[in-house]
């Protein structure tokens, strides 16, 4: 009786711990969630590539979650990931155990691992979510790099500008002073404006917090959004890009739920929900409106004018021969590259422009400073 009591110290000494170490944790995920700690999508992408890796090589579900959770560095990501093997060690299916978790993993992923689940095929499911995943960091990352170089632009020339404005300018003044009649136009605007900046520079500074507060508002409201996803889809140069965009994102989420045997009306249900412009959400909805009455999935293309010409047919050709997702995949590859070398193109015509303007700006500025000088000593000879 001894040598049991003794041979059971061990395990409830470890299961102790265990749980004294759960506790423990609890305590450390609700103080980070109090200073607003955050799961960067890099590291769900990260840790569903791992999670398939473990699965690849055979390693029971449970046992993979408890080692990437002791892998994982961000402590709010590790409570998700340990709350989520505690659901599998109590029989719960992971796509269960995801969909407690909303704000890390979305209804697409929920929905993609449950049909792995169900097919049996759930590793080659969580390779088609980092797909997923990939594709929209890579996107995101054209977009930045595309636009970082001219905001950069701008922001030192309005540096410049106010530096000319503020420091150099007022060293000027006693030297324009009586001469009023002489100046240029820009001189004696520029000398007004950098008085008035000096003297009143709190409300520049309360006016441009107005204006961006403002544009918040605005931006947050009904009518901005839908003004901004209107002209999003419908201006000169950004409405073809987003529109390959929305289509492409469309695409790619679609046929990865279709080739993942998810029912095509879950599907479009789903796929709608990824979609930020209401226009093009709509777009989804009406092709759901038509596959419950019976329609054919690309009608509703036919009559979109945003969608370009090229997916019109395939998508049809696709519906036709049955290969709907592998057609849906081909085309949100081809358009992924078409975004590429179009946002690189943009970017190749922005920066040039954005230089001529920062030299025009700061070249009026210096020429009327430099200009009156020449003349008032001319005049003066």
């Amino acid at each position: 009786m001894a040598i049991q009591i003794a041979n059971q110290r061990p395990a409830v000494a470890g299961k102790t711990a265990r749980v004294a170490e759960e506790v423990k944790s609890d305590r450390k995920s609700t103080l980070f969630r109090s200073f607003g700690a955050s799961i960067k999508p890099l590291e769900v992408t990260f840790f569903v590539s791992q999670l398939s890796l473990m699965l690849e090589i055979g390693t029971p579900l449970s046992k993979s979650l408890w080692a990437l959770s002791e892998q994982t560095a961000n402590q709010a990501f590790r409570d998700v990931i340990r709350a989520m093997a505690r659901e599998i060690e109590e029989g719960r299916q992971l796509s269960d155990a995801m969909r407690k978790h909303p704000r890390v993993f979305s209804s697409i992923f929920t929905s993609m691992v449950k049909a792995g689940e169900i097919g049996g095929f759930l590793k080659q499911i969580l390779d088609r979510i980092v797909e997923i995943q990939q594709k929209r960091q890579a996107l995101k990352t054209q977009l930045r790099s595309a636009l970082t170089y001219p905001a950069v632009l701008c922001v030192v020339a309005v540096l410049v500008v106010t530096f000319v404005l503020v420091v150099v300018l007022p060293k000027f003044t006693a030297f324009f002073e009586g001469k009023e009649s002489v100046l240029p136009f820009t001189t004696r605007f520029l000398m007004n404006l950098s008085a008035s900046i000096k003297g009143y520079w709190w409300l520049y500074l309360l006016a441009i917090a107005s204006l961006g507060l403002g544009f918040k508002l605005f931006k947050e409201s009904q009518t901005g959004r839908a003004l901004i996803d209107r002209l999003s889809l419908s201006g000169p140069i950004a409405g073809r890009l987003s529109s390959k965009i929305y289509t492409s994102q469309f695409l790619r989420t679609l046929g990865n739920l279709l080739e993942s045997s998810v029912p095509l009306i879950e599907s479009l249900e789903q796929t709608r929900g990824t979609i930020g412009n209401r226009y093009f959400r709509q777009f989804v909805e009406r092709i759901a409106e038509r596959v419950q009455q019976g329609g054919k999935f690309s009608q509703p293309f036919a009559t979109y004018p945003y969608a370009p010409e090229t997916v019109k047919q395939m998508v049809a050709t696709g519906e036709e021969t049955g290969s709907l997702p592998t057609v849906m995949l081909r085309l949100a590859d081809f358009y992924d590259e078409e975004v590429e070398r179009e946002l690189k193109n943009l970017a190749s015509m922005i920066e040039p422009l954005a230089l001529i303007m920062m030299g025009a700006v700061v070249g009026l500025i210096v020429s009327s400073v430099i200009l009156p000088i020449f003349k008032l000593a001319s005049t003066v000879h």
